[in-house]
């Protein structure tokens, strides 16, 4: 009993200690619960707390819903990794000719039964292959593009996706008659693209 009324008392005596601050000579601050020469008292307003809200109950595996494997397969459901490794975040990237190498990282590999959807600026990109993680596309202007994306199961449905990469493409202007691309640019060798 007499340890819990020390516990009690040092604890509301360790709540209610006053507060010293001061500056010392290298404009260094120091704070302080016991006083010193030139220090100011200073008041600290009630100590705040915080509540974490009830955790959201996670259905168990198998009770319906995205966990479940779909289409036959065996294992986890999702991926441990699926992201756009190229282009990468904010990169820019100098081509005149709007061609995109893309390169994903996934693990592990694409499931049969499961293909892989490309999104370039919110559209989906044709002709992508199904489970190949390295490709190129073409017609990428110039300017800032997003690009996703997203395996899905033979019904269509989002088994995992990738966060969104922000890029951009810069290429050398029509008008620039250095252009390779420009039919009234100079003549002579181009160079290769």
């Amino acid at each position: 009993m007499r340890w819990i009324l020390l516990v009690i008392l040092v604890i509301g005596s360790a709540a209610t200690a006053d507060t010293y601050r001061w500056v010392d000579e290298n404009g260094v601050i120091h704070f302080s619960d016991r006083p010193h020469p030139g220090a100011q008292r200073i008041e600290l307003g009630e100590v705040q707390t915080f509540s974490a809200p009830e955790p959201i109950p996670v259905a168990a595996p198998g009770a319906g819903g995205s966990t479940a494997p779909r289409d036959g397969e065996t294992g986890a459901p999702g991926y441990n990794v699926f992201r756009i490794v190229q282009p990468q975040p904010e990169e820019t990237i100098r081509n005149n000719a709007g061609i995109l190498d893309i390169s994903l990282d996934v693990s592990p590999r694409i499931r049969a039964g499961h293909r892989i959807n490309l999104y370039l600026d919110g559209e989906q990109v044709s002709g992508v292959p199904r489970r190949a993680t390295s490709f190129t596309i073409d017609g990428v202007v110039r300017g800032q593009h997003t690009l996703r994306a997203v395996v899905e199961d033979r019904g269509g449905n989002m088994v995992e996706q990738s966060p969104t990469v922000r890029f951009f493409v810069q290429q050398v202007s029509v008008q620039n008659p250095n252009n390779p691309l420009n039919p009234g640019g100079a003549p002579g060798p181009r160079p290769r693209g």
